[in-house]
């Protein structure tokens, strides 16, 4: 059941939505790699820009077709909202599926980003 006026999607503010954002995570944050994702964690300054922690997702035409990478992202986002905010230290990981993640369920996919944002070490 759901509240009217409630959303459960993952909030504008916790999402990673500038191109800039992506690049000076890919250039600067800490790499983390698995079978299905790559995920880099950048700890931004916390006066920059609020001290919750945001997402970003890039899946390209290698994971599959619109319906493919459009499930594979709605996934990662919903497997990060479920994980809750992580309030306090300011950090943007930006996913990176790779073409392995159009097989995977989301049950792999969710134990995967979690594992991989714990092994980041940030």
């Amino acid at each position: 059941m759901t509240v009217p006026g409630l959303s459960e999607g993952l909030d504008r503010i916790r999402r990673v939505r500038k191109r800039r954002r992506f690049l000076l995570a890919q250039q600067k944050g800490r790499r983390i790699s698995g079978p299905m994702l790559v995920v880099y964690a950048y700890r931004r300054d916390p006066l920059e820009a609020g001290n919750l922690s945001r997402l970003g997702v890039t899946v390209s035409k290698k994971v599959g077709g619109s319906v493919s990478r459009n499930r594979v992202k709605r996934w990662l986002r919903e497997s990060y909202r479920r994980m809750g905010p992580i309030v306090g230290i300011p950090i943007d990981f930006i996913v990176i599926a790779k073409p392995a993640a159009s097989d995977a369920g989301y049950q792999a996919l969710r134990a995967e980003l979690s594992s991989l944002m714990r092994r980041s070490g940030i």
